[in-house]
């Protein structure tokens, strides 16, 4: 009886031992990325690995891994870098010293730091440094790499950085 029972089992399960595992590193999310922003990528990133394309604001965006971090790279239609996103964490200790000392000598040291990220443009290198409190609404708070102050926003849905984030 025993013997039927795993007969069965084993019929009921044996379709899904067949199914197919397609794998999606190579339909880049559903984007037509051209060789040349593909290109582009591997010239500027060339141990870039686990690469996930999409299209934001007008742009591919390339999300992929590098040494253990992790990396979002912009490019224009004409496979142009624009702009590269890095990804911190939260460790305000990876942030360079100027930028960390002015961060923890402002008024939002004692915020929870909910993530930081460095930003590299052709014009400029940036970090933005996301905090929050308890009962008080979540600010952004933009440096420079000297540690000068160049924004502090209220952190608001749809805000985020492009190749084109001006500063005032």
């Amino acid at each position: 009886m025993k013997t039927k029972w795993f007969f069965l089992f084993l019929m009921a399960i044996s379709p899904f031992a067949f199914v197919s595992c397609d794998s999606d590193d190579d339909d880049n999310g559903g984007i037509n990325v051209s060789e040349d922003v593909q290109r582009a990528l591997r010239d500027k990133y060339p141990n870039a690995a686990h690469v996930e394309w999409g299209a934001k604001a007008g742009y591919y965006v390339a999300e992929f891994w590098e040494n253990g971090v992790e990396f979002d790279a912009w490019f224009s239609t004409d496979a142009v870098w624009k702009m590269t996103e890095t990804d911190l964490g939260v460790d305000v200790n990876k942030l360079p010293t100027t930028v960390k000392e002015a961060f923890l000598g402002s008024d939002y040291a004692a915020w929870m730091v909910d993530d930081i990220d460095k930003y590299e443009r052709e014009d400029m290198t940036f970090y933005l440094i996301e905090v929050e409190k308890e009962g008080l609404r979540d600010r952004n708070l933009y440096y420079n790499e000297q540690g000068g102050l160049l924004k502090d926003a209220e952190d608001m849905p749809n805000d985020d950085v492009l190749p084109t984030t001006q500063f005032e």
